[in-house]
């Protein structure tokens, strides 16, 4: 496949998962900025990102970005007997049937981007997405958790989009977790979720 059928396909893909913009100026930078990280990420791992994870975008909405896995029961009629059930193993909270059946459930990521997104300088957006797709691409979700952990698990995020060629965004964007100020380890350098 070549770049410009790649690029298509990155910006399809992009266009027919995101939520909360409708066509407007916004929506096409919002687009050109997911499609320059996802070109640039190896392609085993886009394809992974693209069609294993099942990712949406929310965009834009929160003050931070963050990323999270939810689980939906694909069809639509189970969805009205579902309810919220805290998980035995991992003690988190998840939507699932009432009768326990989890052989329908679904897992998607949804990345929810920050309002400033498309305010913030082209790096500092660059590596906010990266880190976004990274959390995706290892699978861990922001889930609150003692600062240690919480730091480690950022650091291991910020190493996965170095690998993918994101080091210059990061050394320049202040706030990351190996080099920036999210480095210090305080709680203050801990956003809520």
């Amino acid at each position: 496949m070549d770049s410009d059928e790649t690029k298509n396909e990155i910006l399809n893909w992009i266009d027919c998962n995101i939520y909360g913009l409708y066509y407007c100026e916004e929506r096409v930078k919002l687009l050109s900025s997911i499609s320059e990280v996802m070109e640039r990420i190896p392609s085993e791992d886009r394809k992974s990102l693209m069609f294993k994870r099942g990712v949406r975008f929310i965009a834009p909405i929160t003050e931070t970005s963050v990323t999270e896995q939810v689980f939906i029961d694909p069809i639509s009629d189970r969805n009205k007997k579902s309810t919220l059930c805290q998980c035995l193993k991992c003690d988190e909270y998840h939507l699932t049937p009432k009768y326990g059946r989890y052989d329908i459930m679904v897992g998607i990521w949804l990345v929810c981007l920050s309002s400033d997104i498309l305010n913030r300088s082209k790096k500092e957006a660059l590596y906010t997405l990266a880190h976004e797709f990274a959390h995706v691409y290892l699978e861990i979700p922001n889930t609150e958790s003692k600062i240690d952990e919480f730091m480690e698990r950022e650091k291991e995020i910020d190493k996965q989009i170095i690998k993918w060629g994101f080091e210059s965004e990061l050394k320049e964007t202040k706030k990351n977790y190996i080099c920036g100020e999210k480095s210090i380890q305080s709680e203050s350098s801990v956003e809520a979720i």
